[in-house]
């Protein structure tokens, strides 16, 4: 059997040779389709950097990924054409549905890409430039409800495209609404607690908050949760409903951290070891700069039952360096101490034998 003779037999309505050439024009796209790729990610990526124009970094975004599976589904479809099943329709059919879903996925996906790349390379700078009262926690949640809409349509899209009413199908979710809410009610209470967190801002990401026993960094601010780094490197995630109906303590947000501490001397100091101890704590504190000079309290308050006792409350105005501040204030109050003779007190418990 001659090769023109082999090529020429018919399998579905179709020829060994148009087949061949269906595979070979789907080889082809795929081959460009990579080397657009290849080129996109090598060549243009490092041509970028030395662009100033955003639009250029809009373009690679946009082209690296989605425009390559474009491609290689309209080199698919083009190769189609070479093909027709007329005694079988349900193959054409079938494919042409297939298609239409691909291709609409893959539209979705482009449009996304292009609203998340027009927002890092627009958005953000425009927003940073001037000011918007936007916070950044917002950001992706907008990207989120975004993507949400796009992908909505493209299947409300797809749907209608094989025959199925989106009408009818709505009045049955609206049927089945009330045990839709009874299942879904931890679901809607994290996203009310969501609007909360996004709308009262009790707190934005980089806070340090104090939560049921919590206290960490926030991290992420999601939909349906809050994602918190401990100070023991732990990630705890809470669900955004619990911030609706308990308190949260933003400890960022406080103008100064109080220092709160009782300092006892030994019963061996007279009036005026003690009255130079509270002079000796004072410079101690306003040594430092990030310490507040005007709100402190430096008193002799009590007669203890193994000391006589100073207590010190001041504020640290200077929070991210809090805890070297109060070392250096400390190890001043004990050098101080050490070199005017006066002694801190410890429990102690004296014994009189009467004879």
């Amino acid at each position: 059997m001659s090769s023109n003779s082999f090529l020429s037999q018919i399998y579905f309505d179709n020829s060994l040779m148009s087949y061949l050439i269906f595979f070979l024009t789907v080889i082809v796209f795929l081959i460009l389709a990579k080397m657009l790729y290849y080129f996109s990610k090598k060549h243009l990526k490092k041509t970028s950097k030395n662009k100033e124009s955003k639009f250029w970094n809009v373009f690679i975004d946009m082209m690296e990924k989605p425009l390559v599976v474009l491609l290689f589904l309209v080199g698919i479809n083009f190769a189609w054409s070479f093909l027709s099943f007329p005694n079988y329709p349900l193959i054409s059919q079938y494919f042409s549905g297939i298609m239409y879903v691909a291709l609409a996925l893959g539209i979705a996906w482009f449009i996304s890409k292009l609203i998340n790349s027009l927002i890092e390379n627009y958005f953000i700078p425009f927003k940073e430039e001037n000011n918007i009262g936007l916070d950044d926690h917002l950001l992706p949640i907008i990207r989120k409800f975004i993507l949400a809409i796009v992908f909505g349509i493209t299947i409300i899209t797809i749907l209608g495209r094989f025959g199925l009413e989106i009408g009818p199908l709505l009045a049955g979710l609206g049927i089945g609404g009330l045990a839709l809410a009874l299942a879904s009610k931890d679901i809607v209470s994290n996203l009310f607690g969501s609007a909360t967190v996004l709308f009262d801002k009790p707190f934005v990401i980089g806070d340090r908050i104090r939560f049921s026993g919590y206290d960490g960094f926030v991290k992420e601010i999601g939909v349906r949760n809050t994602q918190i780094e401990t100070f023991e490197g732990t990630f705890v995630y809470i669900p955004n409903s619990k911030f609706t109906h308990t308190e949260v303590e933003n400890v960022t947000r406080w103008w100064a951290r109080r220092v709160n501490m009782t300092i006892g001397l030994t019963y061996g100091m007279d009036s005026q070891k003690v009255k130079k101890a509270k002079e000796l704590i004072k410079e101690a504190i306003f040594s430092e700069e990030g310490t507040s000079k005007d709100q402190y309290l430096i008193n002799f308050t009590e007669f203890g039952d193994f000391s006589k006792n100073i207590l010190v409350i001041y504020w640290i105005t200077d929070k991210p360096k809090y805890f070297e501040i109060l070392d250096r204030i400390n190890i001043k109050i004990m050098g101080s101490f050490e070199e005017n003779g006066i002694e801190f007190a410890f429990p102690t418990q004296t014994i009189e034998l009467v004879k």
